[in-house]
């Protein structure tokens, strides 16, 4: 397809149970400028790759890649590197977008140089106590910032910062690059026409180690940051934090919304001090 404005891109790794209904949305895009679809597999051991391809023929043009370096950002400049487009929207291999993602993306994008979009919390399932609010946050006290799940980037700002962050850690990538543009003078905007169904963690396991390594990716955003101005957390708050999950302990048993706001939220406390261990701050 010659003149491609728009590049989607999907890191994807043993996807194959959710891949489908995420292509499946794509497919019921009403985008009036061209555009394509990358789905990068980063080493399925599923049927992932299969189900990708036989999209081919319900897109307006498909490329299934491959990235052997691990993670989920390396996927995503993996795909970057590959696709046409001057925007770049990335979204996940087990969410859903719904229609009129693209074109809204794309709208953002003539005005933005980073934008996120509206996370559907209910549509797939809340089995995690947080929720992604409405809009572009501000994370950490400190900058706004845009979810992956849901983000569009010009491609000339996505090259004059590198893409991705490769070397940092599940909890903090979005974050950090979303910084990073605003760092570098590039802005971020909301296009809240541009909707994805959001697939919460299903288990209070999986969403206690999401919060944990969440937490403790704070350390190194701190310590990455924190010259150009990211705030140390409070020390009341972080009492008030503790506090909350000490006096909450007691109910654990008896409340099933007690046991997943006490798992995510002392998983998460967790995450802060093994992340400043790790990372030789002071960031709890």
């Amino acid at each position: 397809m010659a003149n491609v404005v728009a590049s989607v891109i999907i890191p994807a790794r043993d996807a194959a149970a959710t891949i489908g209904e995420q292509l499946a949305g794509l497919a019921l895009q009403d985008a009036t400028v061209a555009w394509e679809v990358v789905v990068v597999d980063n080493g399925s051991g599923d049927e992932t790759v299969a189900i990708a391809r036989s999209f081919a023929d319900r897109l307006p043009l498909l490329t299934v890649t491959s990235c052997a370096r691990p993670g989920a950002n390396a996927a995503r400049n993996v795909g970057a590197s590959v696709a046409a487009g001057q925007f770049l929207l990335y979204c996940d291999a087990d969410d859903v977008v719904a229609p009129g993602w693209v074109a809204a993306m794309v709208d953002a994008l003539a005005t933005y140089d980073v934008v996120g979009g509206l996370i559907d919390n209910d549509s797939l399932g809340t089995g995690a106590m947080q929720r992604h609010p409405p809009g572009v946050p501000v994370a950490a006290g400190f900058l706004p910032r845009a979810i992956t799940a849901n983000l569009g980037v010009r491609r000339a700002a996505w090259e004059h910062v590198g893409g991705f962050a490769e070397d940092y850690e599940y909890g903090c990538t979005d974050t950090e690059f979303c910084w990073r543009l605003q760092l570098a003078g590039y802005a971020i905007g909301y296009a809240d026409g541009a909707v994805v169904a959001y697939r919460h963690r299903g288990t209070l396991r999986s969403a206690a180690k999401k919060a944990y390594l969440t937490g403790r990716a704070r350390g190194r955003l701190f310590r990455d940051f924190h010259p150009f101005g990211m705030p140390r957390p409070r020390l009341a708050g972080v009492a008030v934090r503790w506090a909350r999950i000490v006096v909450v302990t007691p109910l654990v048993p008896f409340s099933r919304r007690a046991r997943w706001w006490w798992a995510v939220e002392a998983a998460g406390a967790a995450g802060r001090v093994a992340g400043s261990r790790k990372f030789g701050v002071r960031y709890l």
